[in-house]
């Protein structure tokens, strides 16, 4: 990680809701991500946080057990290729965690909304089946947050990116869990320094035939309690676990 992720004045608390927003070209109704932004950084529209609690999380063990963590989590990689695309993660909590962790960083760092589609097509629920406009709107809401257009080549100079560090889990059951990421996300634009922000983001995962998938995502909570700077004291008093991707 560069340096100039590391550089942080006083975070400010920013509340965005996908659907109206599109940061990270999610595009998933009723999902909020919570992020800590640079006082100069653009702004995006504000909205009220959903008021249920996001409830217990907690960590998985070395052997799988939850609750439970010593170390950092190692995430497994997809067992299988398909296209540029990584797939086949285990049936297994870590396994779920690898894929929320690879799905979202991968989903979140291309402006490409062709990209997008290709990823959501292979990765998302069949019962989600709104995700590819979703996702599409997604991206193109984030391409108009850097003044780019909606669709088309990504230009130079202008790109994003999400880097998971730290997770929790909750709502765990055998096929389904909630997974909640905290990292670092980028955004540049041709002719502008690069800003980084820390974000929070609560995502859902369900086992579907043989693999992870992704469903709709309609968490909502208030989880400005967690919020963190990533491998701080802070964020570890709070229950988040390191990752180790």
């Amino acid at each position: 990680m560069s340096n100039t992720f590391m550089r942080r004045r006083r975070p400010i608390l920013l509340y965005l809701v996908i659907a109206a927003v599109g940061i990270g070209g999610l595009g998933a109704v009723g999902l909020v991500v919570q992020v800590m932004r640079e006082p100069k950084a653009p702004s995006a529209p504000r909205a009220p946080v959903a008021s249920e609690s996001p409830g217990p999380v907690t960590g998985i063990g070395q052997a799988g057990t939850i609750p439970g963590q010593v170390g950092p989590l190692r995430t497994l990689p997809g067992t299988r290729q398909v296209g540029d695309v990584a797939v086949g993660y285990p049936h297994t909590p870590v396994g779920a965690v690898s894929a929320a962790v690879y799905y979202w960083s991968q989903l979140s760092s291309t402006l490409d909304v062709d990209r997008a589609t290709t990823l959501i097509k292979l990765i998302a629920d069949p019962a989600w089946t709104t995700a590819v406009p979703e996702i599409q709107d997604g991206r193109g809401k984030t391409r108009a947050l850097l003044g780019l257009p909606a669709t088309g080549p990504v230009p130079d100079g202008a790109d994003v990116l999400f880097t998971p560090l730290m997770y929790q889990v909750r709502s765990v059951q055998p096929d389904s869990m909630d997974v909640l990421l905290l990292g670092y996300y980028a955004t540049s634009k041709p002719g502008q320094q690069l800003a980084t922000r820390v974000m929070l983001f609560p995502t859902k995962i369900r086992w579907v035939g043989d693999d992870w998938k992704l469903p709709a995502q309609n968490l909502a909570g208030d989880y400005a309690p967690l919020m963190a700077t990533p491998g701080s004291d802070d964020a570890l008093s709070k229950g988040w676990q390191p990752l180790n991707s």
